[in-house]
C-alpha cells in the first residue's frame, strides 16, 4: 500500500521519483521540452571560450596505436582498449556522446563484435579531440589540429560550415570552421556551437566504421529520430579493419 500511495503522489503532484543525484542522459528533456544542457564554458583571460569540467585523462595517439595519458605518456595498446564512465563501468556500443569522467581502460576485447570494437576506437580517438576544442584550445595551433582530425578528413566528416541557416539549429561548422571559431570566440559562448560539432562528428565517423545493422539502431535508438548515418552523406564507408596487433588497415 505504501508503494501504491508513494506512486500516486508522484502522478498527481508531476513529481519525478528518479535519483535525483543522477546524471541526464544525452537528448533528456526538462519539463519545458527542452533537451537539458550538461556543458558550460568560461571565458579565459585570454578570450577563450574553456569548458567548465574535466578533460578526458587519456586517448589515442594520433598515427599510432598506443593511448597515451594526458602528458603523452604510453599506457597500453588500442587493441587493449575499451571506454568506460568514471565509475570504471564499460560503455555500451551505442550512439550516446562522451561525457566528462569517460576514459579508456585496459581491457581484454575477447568476445567483442567488430561495431563494439569499431565504437571503442571512435572514442578514443574522439577523446583527444574533446580535449583540444573543450579544455586545450589556447594552446592548439593549425598542425596540431590537422593531426588530431585526420581520421575524419579521411572520410570527409565535416567537410564545410554553414552559418546561414534561418536558426541556429540550422547551423553547423566543418573541421576547419570550428578550430577558427574555437580560437577566435570574440567574447562569446561557443559552447553549444562546439558540442554540435563533437556530437556528429563522432556520430558520423561511428555510422563510417560500424555495419548497416549498427547505422539503423542509432536511427532507431536517437531520441529526437533522427538519421545520423543518412545525414552523413556517406558514399563509401571507410572502416576500421581487423588486424594483426600494430597495424591498422583502412577498407
Amino acid at each position: 500500500m505504501r508503494n501504491i500511495f508513494a506512486t500516486v503522489l508522484c502522478i498527481l503532484f508531476f513529481v519525478s521519483c528518479g535519483d535525483p543525484g543522477a546524471k541526464p542522459k544525452w537528448g533528456e528533456r526538462g519539463r519545458k521540452g527542452k533537451r537539458l544542457d550538461r556543458y558550460a564554458c568560461k571565458m579565459s583571460p585570454e578570450g577563450f571560450c574553456v569548458f567548465t569540467g574535466t578533460p578526458h585523462p587519456n586517448g589515442l595517439k594520433p598515427g599510432t596505436e598506443d593511448i597515451v595519458d594526458r602528458d603523452g605518456k604510453a599506457l597500453f595498446h588500442i587493441d587493449d582498449a575499451v571506454a568506460a564512465n568514471s565509475s570504471g563501468t564499460v560503455l555500451k556500443a551505442r550512439g550516446t556522446p562522451a561525457f566528462d569522467g569517460d576514459l579508456l581502460i585496459q581491457s581484454s576485447q575477447n568476445g567483442m563484435s567488430d561495431d563494439e570494437k569499431a565504437f571503442h576506437r571512435v572514442m578514443a580517438i574522439m577523446f583527444p579531440i574533446r580535449n583540444a576544442l573543450m579544455y586545450d584550445i589556447a594552446d592548439l595551433n593549425q598542425s596540431e589540429w590537422d593531426v588530431l582530425v585526420e581520421e575524419l578528413e579521411t572520410r570527409k566528416i565535416k567537410e564545410t560550415t554553414f552559418t546561414e541557416g534561418a536558426t541556429p539549429r540550422d547551423n553547423y561548422y566543418g573541421r576547419q570552421g570550428i578550430f577558427e571559431l574555437a580560437k577566435k570566440p570574440r567574447g562569446r559562448d561557443i559552447h553549444h556551437e562546439v558540442m554540435k560539432f563533437l556530437e556528429e562528428s563522432g556520430l558520423y565517423f561511428l555510422c563510417h566504421v560500424t555495419s548497416d545493422a549498427f547505422n539503423q539502431m542509432l536511427k532507431d535508438t536517437h531520441p529526437e529520430g533522427d538519421d545520423a548515418c543518412g545525414n552523413a552523406g556517406i558514399k563509401k564507408k571507410i572502416k576500421f579493419k581487423p588486424v594483426s596487433r600494430g597495424v591498422e588497415v583502412l577498407v
